[in-house]
């Protein structure tokens, strides 16, 4: 008869990083927003993260490709929702939900947002990198792009120059300067602005165009 061996049965579960990639960049980001570009080096961010400076360089390969994870981490959750805001059925809503979805990743992800708010890409990332992350980098806004243009003929009926730059506008100009000066002074949003930010986003939308 056969008898159930209850710990061999169990499968061992994989052991988490001793590092998280997380701890490195939140690291990179802190030191970036307080300090500046030249103060994320590889030894501060090591000191910063409690990471040795030979586990950074085995998991990235180089400070600029850390940097560039760490823009694209950025990148990524402020576009997550945007986009998926788009989906939302009527076009009006849809437009509204995209550009509140900027101020709600702003105040979800304040030091995300600080960091695209405070340094431009090429501030950051300097000449583009090969491989890969030259072609993720291509590709990065891809989606978003896609999603402005539907926007554009959802709201207004027609693919114009016009009807691009009424939208963009609306669901990206309009939320990122309501919030810009707050993160780049690192204060928190004001009491107010999402509310505000929609009524200016629902105004230009319904302009006559």
């Amino acid at each position: 008869m056969a008898f159930w061996n209850g710990y061999s049965s169990i499968r061992a579960m994989p052991r988490p990083p001793l590092h998280p990639t997380d701890a490195m960049l939140d690291a990179a980001r802190g030191l970036l927003i307080q300090d500046g570009v030249r103060a994320a080096t590889v030894a501060a961010i090591a000191e910063a993260s409690g990471v040795p400076v030979g586990s950074i360089y085995h998991r990235f390969g180089s400070l600029e490709t850390l940097i560039t994870k760490l823009w694209l981490r950025a990148v990524y959750r402020s576009q997550a929702s945007f986009v998926a805001a788009m989906e939302h059925p009527d076009a009006v809503e849809a437009a509204v939900a995209a550009a509140l979805s900027i101020f709600d990743f702003c105040r979800k992800h304040p030091a995300d947002a600080r960091l695209l708010a405070s340094f431009g890409r090429e501030e950051l990332i300097g000449a583009s990198p090969s491989g890969s992350l030259a072609d993720e980098l291509a590709e990065l806004n891809r989606p978003v792009e896609r999603a402005v243009v539907g926007m554009a003929e959802r709201l207004y009926g027609k693919r114009t120059r016009r009807s691009l730059d009424r939208t963009m506008l609306a669901v990206f100009d309009l939320p990122y300067g309501a919030t810009k000066r707050h993160l780049v002074c690192g204060t928190k949003l004001p009491i107010g602005l999402r509310h505000d930010l929609e009524t200016a986003v629902r105004a230009v939308i319904d302009a006559p165009l």
